[in-house]
């Protein structure tokens, strides 16, 4: 879980440097989800057998599935061709909250007193880490705050629904169904042109590497393996490691700056995450301790 989550983390600075060569968002995401689509199926080849034993039915899930995924990267990558790398993934990070709303509205799920303090936590550390009260605030757009947060709610809905689609199947071949369905939705809003207008041969093909590696491979299937053995709160908390490791890779690979507040607020956030989902951990512990009792 904490190299799944930490390899999402390096993926905005990469995607901004790929803009800085002068690639557009429908090139970098195209080929990204292209690349670890093909990778992820050559990896599930020993599953193929198992592939064609499932009903077309939980393929269909599978795929359906993956569509939140390709959506998170649409409106992500827009929203970083407009906003700083470590503004961005905060609007992304307000998945903590509409979790929460998530099961409210779906699971008829009340969110507890501790992960409504945890909500309003990771609200004020935010404010903190915009770097608003802090004097060095980042490039506003109103149009890329929006995409953020239909980041947010697409990854929230893909956290959603992974953990409750085809659990039963192998890792490697539910991470190629899943991405199938992403690069399909992608390859339907950005056509592949890159692939014959010679952007590839241009340098694109480095990029797609290493985005399809660090956000398409490594992390769904980590996450694949790591998720079904940890309870839900203590999955959210490891996967909270993305942020830091966005905004040091912002101020080191991009020169952004960030001051003390903005540190003190992705702080905040980490602890806010914490505090909501503490009654998810408490069960644990306390059953741990029943067993060695």
């Amino acid at each position: 879980m904490l190299i799944g989550a930490a390899s999402y983390g390096v993926l905005s600075s990469v995607v901004k440097l790929a803009y800085g060569e002068g690639f557009t968002a429908g090139e970098v995401t195209g080929s990204q989800v292209l690349t670890g689509c093909l990778a992820m199926w050559l990896l599930s080849i020993p599953q193929w057998r198992r592939f064609r034993q499932l009903s077309g039915a939980t393929v269909a899930k599978m795929i359906g599935s993956g569509t939140f995924t390709g959506m998170t990267g649409i409106f992500y990558y827009q929203s970083l061709q407009k906003l700083d790398a470590s503004f961005a993934v905060l609007l992304l990070f307000q998945f903590v909250w509409m979790g929460l709303a998530a099961e409210w509205l779906f699971l008829r799920r009340r969110p507890g007193r501790m992960q409504i303090a945890g909500a309003v936590v990771v609200g004020g550390g935010t404010l903190l880490a915009s770097g608003l009260l802090g004097g060095s605030q980042p490039a506003y757009d109103g149009l890329g705050i929006m995409l953020g947060l239909l980041a947010a709610v697409s990854y929230t809905l893909s956290m959603y629904v992974s953990g409750r689609v085809a659990t039963e199947v192998p890792a490697t071949l539910r991470s190629a169904c899943i991405l199938t369905g992403a690069t399909i939705l992608t390859l339907m809003v950005y056509p592949p042109h890159f692939i014959w207008n010679g952007s590839l041969l241009a340098g694109l093909w480095l990029w797609a590497l290493v985005l399809g590696l660090f956000g398409m491979i490594l992390p769904p299937y980590l996450f694949a393996k790591g998720a079904p053995k940890l309870n839900t709160g203590l999955t959210t908390i490891l996967g909270s490691v993305e942020l830091p490791v966005v905004m040091l890779c912002s101020v080191w690979l991009l020169r952004e700056h960030a001051d003390g507040w903005q540190w003190l607020g992705v702080a905040i956030i980490l602890m806010g995450i914490g505090v909501s989902e503490w009654k998810g951990r408490f069960p644990f512990r306390r059953k741990n301790k029943a067993s060695a009792t």
